[in-house]
């Protein structure tokens, strides 16, 4: 799989992990937009690994900014695929610029 592969199975995962740490409904996504996104390779995904797993973890809170790791593991074996660091900024729809964490979004992530 190439790298553009890679990282829409980074974005489901950090979507989902969001919304679970955010207390998103369903289906929602939390309003962001990719200022930084740096990946390290570690091993081949095949097609024949059929699924991915990942894991996300908060690296830095910034006023309106969030350093998040993300970690892809092969399902079949465990192997690490990649390890990314991707820095989000908060974004407001309306204004079309990046806005300050609310102070749930923050102690939410502070948990996490």
């Amino acid at each position: 799989m190439n790298q553009a592969v890679y990282q829409t199975y980074g974005e489901e995962i950090v979507d989902a992990w969001f919304r679970d740490v955010l207390d998103l409904p369903k289906g929602a996504v939390w309003d962001y937009v990719v200022v930084k996104l740096t990946t390290e390779y570690r091993s081949e995904l095949r097609l024949a690994d059929e699924q991915v797993v990942g894991s996300a973890r908060v690296v830095r809170l910034g006023t309106s900014s969030v350093t998040v790791a993300l970690e892809l593991r092969a399902a079949s074996d465990g192997r690490v695929a990649a390890e990314t660091e991707v820095v989000f900024a908060v974004w407001d729809p309306e204004r079309r610029a990046a806005r300050p964490m609310t102070d749930d979004e923050r102690a939410k992530l502070e948990a996490a």
